[in-house]
């Protein structure tokens, strides 16, 4: 698996696609859609593109969708930005994009334990149940970021190749969803600081296709149950090659495809 992404890789970069006109815009457009229909967004994957560069939105779909794939694009141009100066993770930067994913869709959280609010990236406070697991205690997150922030800083000048940017890529996602740090958008954050480690070394982002979404969860269960890291990064890895096939499919595609037609 790693010797076929390292070689995919070199494929992918030497087709240079970043010097295309809005190739790079388009690639993050995808991901977005993607990462939001993960998430249970109803809009097309067209209904995002026409939404993201008209500002036209899609008939008969809920504004809240809208909304989250607009901010979720915002939150993406933001972490591009943030990469080329090289900004390494902090509480306050996490917060940062965790505000961004929720700005016009988050709310307020009154418990009895105080109010917090999605929508200005404020952590949790009150405990979080998905499926068959509880998450750590809420007064465990803040500790717990810190301890990613620094593991994740000592590490992100020292990886230079392909497969240790990816394993590192992989393992912010798995660690953060798991701390699952905010109210609501963690599994968009997560996928952010992933493409973050990915945007900081000019590496291919990573697209996590909705159609895997089973083999996406059943991955994050299975590395919680066996203790073993490796079983993530695997499906990180088998989803980049995916996406790098593609891409390198259709750029060779570029004069085959298209005829005059009278």
């Amino acid at each position: 698996m790693w010797t076929q992404l390292t070689q995919l890789n070199r494929a992918y970069k030497k087709l240079n696609l970043h010097d295309v006109i809005d190739y790079e815009k388009f690639c993050i457009i995808s991901i977005v859609w993607h990462s939001t229909k993960i998430e249970g967004c109803s809009l097309t994957e067209t209904d995002t593109k026409v939404l993201l560069e008209k500002d036209i939105t899609a008939a008969g779909k809920p504004l809240q969708d809208h909304l989250m794939i607009k901010d979720h694009y915002a939150a993406f141009e933001y972490i591009q930005k943030e990469a080329q100066q090289k900004r390494k993770l902090s509480l306050d930067f996490i917060q940062e994009i965790g505000g961004l994913v929720m700005k016009n869709t988050g709310s307020f959280t009154h418990t009895a334990l105080g109010s917090f609010d999605t929508s200005k990236g404020d952590l949790r406070l009150a405990q979080v149940y998905v499926d068959k697991k509880y998450f750590p205690d809420y007064k465990k997150v803040p500790n717990l970021l810190a301890q990613l922030c620094k593991s994740v800083n000592e590490k992100i000048d020292a990886v230079k190749d392909t497969e240790s940017v990816l394993k590192l890529s992989a393992d912010v996602h798995y660690n953060f969803v798991n701390i699952h740090a905010f109210g609501d958008g963690n599994g968009r954050v997560s996928r952010l600081l992933m493409n973050y480690i990915q945007l900081y070394h000019g590496e291919p982002l990573i697209k996590i296709f909705t159609e895997d979404r089973v083999a996406y969860i059943d991955a994050l269960n299975e590395t919680e149950e066996k203790k073993d890291l490796e079983i993530f990064r695997q499906f990180i890895a088998k989803q980049e090659v995916k996406f790098l096939k593609a891409e390198i499919d259709k750029y060779q595609k570029l004069d085959k495809e298209f005829m005059l037609m009278f």
